[in-house]
């Protein structure tokens, strides 16, 4: 079968293909999910995606492998359940390496592929991390979004974080192949200190939460300038990566998930936080007065190491 160069199918082969060369260890056989895509290759190529499996699995987390599509999982409410599903693919995708030039639709069979397989594991763990660390939720509609548009950004920044350590070369098709669900850059990491690395994840976690929280993107820039004023360089670096969440995701996806689910979601944050001495966490109305807030952020990036 002849491929066009630029064909889905051609990329998702090279991808695949690339991301199999990435290297295995027995030594995190335990971590490795049966089945779940290039697993045991994230495990050991990634610290943080060990440290995340590793907490997740602390707290009691479980997984369950069950064909799950990517629009119902987009779709349920539950990102507070303990036991996350995920699509068990792997042997059907290496088959399908091996044996799409004998497939009647190659095209079509490696676009159902990604509709099971679009779900990044490490991106659902994360959001059952950090419901710990944050402070009580508040439980009116509107704060209560806040907190978890707070939430969200606080994963995409991990999101990024760990597109960082990968590098560019392997978080191109993983990203593409959904395992992850960001890439990196030549700029993110090089020459920086731990310290501007810090600082430069903070410029990404405020962005993306300005926008999640309905922001202009043309005056994001400004905003993050006003609260880091020193690093005006990197910033812009930080603002452009947080600015290619889709506008799809904020303005339908996370909006409606938000809509429909805020008194289930309110519900279960109740639970996980009913023995916590700590107050309810109310989030500024105005992000330029952030100062517990960012105090939460420096936490989080501390305990991962960041």
């Amino acid at each position: 079968m002849a491929l066009k160069q630029d064909s889905a199918l051609s990329e998702f082969l090279k991808d695949i293909k690339l991301i199999s060369s990435m290297k295995k260890s027995k030594k995190y056989d335990d971590l490795t999910l049966p089945e779940y895509p290039f697993d045991a290759e994230l495990l050991n190529a990634s610290p943080l995606y060990r440290q995340s499996r590793e907490d997740y699995l602390e707290l009691g987390g479980q997984f369950r492998a069950r064909m799950i599509s990517v629009p119902r999982s987009l779709s349920s409410h539950d990102l507070f359940s303990d036991v996350i599903e995920y699509s068990p693919v792997l042997s059907e995708m290496e088959w399908f390496i091996k044996n799409h030039e004998e497939t009647a639709d190659a095209e079509f069979a490696c676009e159902s592929l990604l509709s099971y397989s679009g779900i990044s594991i490490y991106h659902e763990q994360n959001h059952r991390i950090l419901w710990r660390f944050l402070p009580p939720a508040p439980t009116e509609q509107r704060a209560l979004s806040r907190y978890l548009n707070f939430a969200e950004a606080l994963v995409v920044m991990l999101d990024l974080a760990l597109a960082d350590q990968i590098g560019k070369k392997l978080s191109l098709p993983l990203e593409r192949t959904k395992t992850i669900y960001r890439t990196t850059n030549a700029a993110a990491r090089t020459g920086k200190t731990t310290k501007q690395y810090h600082q430069y994840l903070m410029a990404i976690f405020f962005a993306s939460y300005l926008l999640l929280e309905g922001a202009y993107r043309e005056d994001i820039p400004n905003a993050v300038d006003y609260i880091f004023p020193k690093n005006k360089t990197q910033n812009k670096d930080a603002v452009k990566r947080s600015l290619d969440i889709s506008e799809l995701f904020i303005n339908v996806t996370n909006a409606e998930w938000q809509s429909r689910n805020w008194k289930k979601a309110s519900e279960a944050l109740i639970q996980f936080h009913n023995q916590n001495p700590e107050p309810t966490f109310y989030i500024s109305e105005d992000p330029l007065d952030f100062e517990n807030e960012f105090q939460i952020v420096h936490s989080i990036l501390n305990h991962f190491a960041l």
